[in-house]
């Protein structure tokens, strides 16, 4: 699991340090102080496999077009100047791991050179002029350092890129290389949540999921997948329906539940949690999320502006007696002031404490 992570460069923040992660984490503060920025750091930094995530994350925010200002985007007052830096330790595989991304001039034939991938400027002192190659992508590197390296281990540096070409996106990668964490952006995408029911119809587990619903839908009996990629459920009647008419709420969870128990021993990032949830539904929600995470070994990291939200994550946590066994769960609320950051961390006992005074947290 991740135990901390400090972001420099990246989109809002020029430096940021959140350490102290445990299995349960929840981000609150007001818009536009990076609440997401912190979750895409996070996918970034455990998909050293895969090039394509900075795009994912573009994609996420409903920012799908690629033209010459997107690689800008991603860098802290879009100065490509000064490279982009993720440091983290993930505890359970021993391991340092640090992201570089940094503008790239990437081609398909290096060999070539051309103005479609190049402008032509000049030096006026030196009176001679140049061809200085376009930034049209991303170069990722990673640097795996392992505190205490058994016998025949080695560190490593993964170098992968993204980039756009005249046929479009193109991706390089380390073939050589496996990742061995796995992380899930959780964005409710329809073919996502399908991937996941997959998953857990296979192994078996739908049954886990019908047992959590059913605090919602008393009626839920059952859940399948049937065409047209719909998920089905039997709530009595003398046909199944489609989950999606009990509402918005009930899928949310299902696909929150989904992706925890099609990914186990990795990491679930879920945006805006509460979106969808009647806040009656708040305490059911992480009923759900502490039973399946604790089950399968996942680490949860989510974000909120609900205090319901807040409270439901805390009193479920203590009413489960969870607190009492162990100290899994952690509030950070983010603070701003001009471009400067400042992080207060909740430990469950406070973060109850400062709920009954009244004290505000979000």
């Amino acid at each position: 699991m991740l135990e901390n992570i400090v972001i420099e460069g990246f989109r809002g923040f020029n430096h940021i340090e959140l350490k102290d992660f445990k299995q349960f984490n929840l981000f609150v503060g007001k818009n536009n102080y990076g609440k997401t920025t912190i979750l895409e750091s996070i996918f970034l930094l455990i998909g050293a496999s895969n090039p394509a995530l900075p795009i994912v994350t573009n994609s996420n925010r409903d920012l799908k077009t690629i033209d010459k200002n997107t690689w800008s985007l991603f860098f802290n007052n879009l100065n490509m100047d000064s490279n982009i830096r993720i440091t983290g330790f993930l505890n359970d595989l021993d391991q340092k791991r640090e992201l570089v991304i940094k503008p790239s001039t990437e081609i398909d034939d290096p060999t070539q050179t051309t103005t479609d991938n190049a402008k032509i400027t000049s030096d006026s002192k030196e009176g001679r002029s140049f061809s200085l190659p376009s930034i049209n992508g991303l170069m990722l590197e990673y640097s795996l350092i392992k505190s205490k390296k058994r016998k025949g281990e080695r560190n490593e540096t993964i170098v992968t890129h993204v980039y756009a070409s005249s046929g479009g996106l193109k991706y390089k990668f380390d073939k050589a290389y496996k990742e061995h964490m796995i992380g899930v952006y959780l964005d409710q995408n329809k073919q996502d949540v399908i991937a996941n029911f997959n998953e857990i119809q296979i192994k078996k587990l739908t049954q886990d999921i019908v047992k959590i619903l059913h605090l919602i839908e008393p009626s839920l009996n059952s859940i399948s997948l049937g065409a047209g990629g719909l998920i089905y459920c039997d709530i009595g009647l003398n046909k199944l329906v489609p989950i999606n008419i009990l509402g918005s709420g009930i899928f949310k969870i299902m696909s929150i539940l989904l992706a925890i128990i099609a990914y186990p021993n990795g990491i679930v990032m879920i945006d805006e949690i509460e979106n969808g949830l009647y806040p009656s539904s708040q305490e059911i929600l992480w009923q759900a999320i502490f039973k399946a995470a604790k089950e399968h070994n996942v680490q949860i990291f989510a974000t909120t502006h609900s205090i319901e939200c807040i409270k439901a994550f805390s009193s479920t946590y203590s009413d489960n007696n969870l607190a009492q066994n162990d100290d899994n769960i952690r509030l950070f609320r983010i603070e701003k002031k001009n471009d400067n950051y400042n992080i207060v961390r909740y430990n469950n006992r406070i973060l109850a404490a400062s709920l009954e005074s009244g004290w505000e947290v979000r």
